[in-house]
């Protein structure tokens, strides 16, 4: 072997591992964001499902208000509400 073939040799060894380096970094930087997306994800879905229970605990009290109110008023007062409030107009 000659001088020539060693630095060659040597240079490719240099060359490979080099972009082996730059192969395993961007795995890592891939991993790195995936996992980032996926915790943002859960986040993201954790909060919507938290104010869709909250919106759900608001509208069953709202509604259980409603009946309660609906069942103090005379029979009249709820006809004359149903019918000012849920009749088309026109």
């Amino acid at each position: 072997m000659s001088i020539f073939e060693i630095v060659i040799g040597v240079i490719g060894a240099i060359l490979a591992a080099a972009a082996g380096g730059f192969g395993l970094g961007h795995l890592r930087g891939t991993n790195k964001a995936e996992t980032k997306a996926d915790q943002q994800r859960t986040e993201e879905s954790a909060a919507a499902t938290k104010a869709a229970a909250e919106r759900r605990v608001e509208v069953t009290k709202e509604a259980s208000n409603v009946q309660q109110t609906v069942s103090h008023m005379p029979d009249d007062d709820v006809d004359r509400e149903l019918r000012g409030n849920w009749t088309r107009k026109g």
